[in-house]
């Protein structure tokens, strides 16, 4: 148990940290200071950035899944998925700093993360894999230009009508 609080908080600190500085000036010290653990703590948990990195994005992944869960009906999951990424201060600095890493992340494939997403997508959105390929490309387009809240709801209503053909 206490294991995995120890990831929490030092998932939670690295990703306070991305949003301030970035990846590229984020390093281990870094990340086990702003996580309040030693750094020995976090070699436990963790070989090296990357493997935090990735770490951080299933733990993204899993949140974000979640948050659609909770929604009661479509136009709710996707307002508040467009809503999470354009709030999300990791993703913006990492956007604003070192849009290829973004780009490479995002990039559309038959991977086996991309097809989670997509069916958790599926899954909440009760839509074809084709509608659930069509808004997972939707949410990512938000990582480089997210929607501001004066237009979030018009768009919602775009692609909510778009599942209904």
């Amino acid at each position: 148990m206490q294991s995995n609080k120890t990831r929490v908080a030092l998932l939670d600190g690295a990703r306070s940290l991305l949003s301030e500085v970035g990846v590229r000036e984020a390093n281990m010290i870094s990340i086990a200071d702003r996580s309040q653990v030693a750094r020995a703590t976090l070699y436990n948990h963790f070989r090296d950035k990357e493997e935090i990195l990735h770490a951080l994005v299933d733990s993204e992944i899993a949140r974000m899944s979640e948050l659609a869960k909770s929604a009661s009906h479509r136009s709710e999951v996707l307002y508040l998925l467009s809503r999470d990424i354009f709030d999300n201060g990791a993703l913006r600095k990492v956007a604003e700093l070192e849009p290829h890493l973004i780009a490479r992340m995002v990039t559309i494939s038959e991977s086996a993360k991309w097809g989670q997403v997509r069916a958790t997508l599926q899954s909440v959105l009760y839509c074809s894999k084709e509608s659930g390929e069509l808004v997972l490309r939707w949410l990512l387009s938000q990582f480089f230009s997210p929607i501001p809240e004066s237009a979030r709801r018009a768009a919602v209503e775009k692609v909510e009508a778009s599942l209904s053909i």
